[in-house]
């Protein structure tokens, strides 16, 4: 693939993820690997996705080194870079902070997947433990979750946020997109249920 359409592409999915409110501020990174390299695509630090630029894309080794572009890779790149090591299948990673589903990361619990269409596309949604943003704990956390579970399409972490897959970075945001729907869904069943069998008023 052409390397400037990949950073397009990586433009266009992080002004996605920012305009569905599915991150805030600073938050968030999203990474791709370059086809046919040992390298990979990532965001730099410190900029909104909302506002991220073809120039905001950096060239990192598998190690995290810049190969290319200017500034500091996401702090988080140890995920990224773990998870690409352990599963050969996955070419994009997003990192994101979408509301409802982070309600269920901060409880610790597994994605309930009330759906037929959550249970046959997301399949199980496990939980990464928590650990400090960056730290290399919260990395390998992270990855020990996808290595685990090579099956999984994204993972919950623990009083954080999100981390999804997949063959491309419009799969992966898709993952995403629709996860948060399912755990829009969910909490809206619980309510339901909870409601269901309160007493009816006189």
């Amino acid at each position: 693939m052409d390397l400037q359409l990949l950073k397009k592409e990586l433009q266009y999915v992080s002004h996605k993820v920012y305009q569905k409110g599915f991150t805030q501020a600073t938050g968030g990174n999203i990474s791709v690997r370059i086809p046919g390299t040992d390298h990979v695509l990532i965001k730099r630090s410190g900029v909104s996705l909302g506002e991220v630029s073809i120039e905001d894309a950096l060239i990192v080794d598998m190690d995290g080194e810049v190969v290319e572009g200017q500034g500091k890779p996401s702090k988080e790149i140890g995920f990224h870079l773990g998870i690409y090591k352990v599963r050969p299948d996955v070419n994009a990673v997003v990192h994101c902070h979408p509301n409802y589903t982070v309600g269920y990361a901060c409880l610790g619990m597994e994605l309930p997947l009330p759906t037929v269409t959550a249970r046959k596309l997301l399949g199980y949604v496990p939980v990464a433990e928590e650990a400090p943003s960056g730290s290399k704990e919260l990395a390998q956390y992270v990855t020990d979750v996808y290595v685990k579970n090579q099956d999984i399409r994204i993972a919950l972490m623990k009083d954080h946020g999100v981390c999804s897959v997949g063959k491309t970075l419009e799969e992966a945001y898709n993952v995403v997109d629709l996860a948060e729907a399912t755990a829009k869904q969910a909490y809206i069943v619980s309510q339901l249920r909870a409601h269901s069998k309160a007493p009816v008023p006189n």
